[in-house]
């Protein structure tokens, strides 16, 4: 099993907020939940303002934060979602968004 400190957390936490600039980031998963084993990666659930569409791609924002993420060598699942889609899933039983809203430990929120 990897050796995920919470230090380690903390500072791809503090790396995505310096990229990004999210509304909230949540850890959720097997870690969160207390229960890692040797297969077991890191989630994360990266909250974002704005909204994606024709004009703006999650995908390419999730390989912003991937990249801004390289120096952690950990098995690692990053969602991105926007605060919109936050709302519009948050309440489905479930969707992925449920899930980490439910299990997941805040990490970071912006004002």
């Amino acid at each position: 099993m990897v050796n995920i400190s919470s230090e380690m957390i903390e500072r791809m936490t503090r790396q995505i907020v310096r990229e990004v600039d999210p509304q909230r980031i949540l850890r959720f998963g097997s870690w969160a939940r207390g229960q890692p084993n040797e297969h077991s990666d890191v989630d994360l659930l990266v909250v974002e303002h704005e909204p994606f569409g024709r004009n703006r791609s999650r995908r390419r924002e999730a390989a912003r934060i991937w990249r801004c993420l390289w120096e952690f060598r950990v098995s690692k699942d990053i969602l991105v979602y926007s605060v919109s889609e936050l709302a519009q899933w948050e309440d489905s039983s479930h969707h992925v968004i449920a899930r980490a809203l439910r299990e997941g430990t805040v990490l970071y929120e912006s004002d």
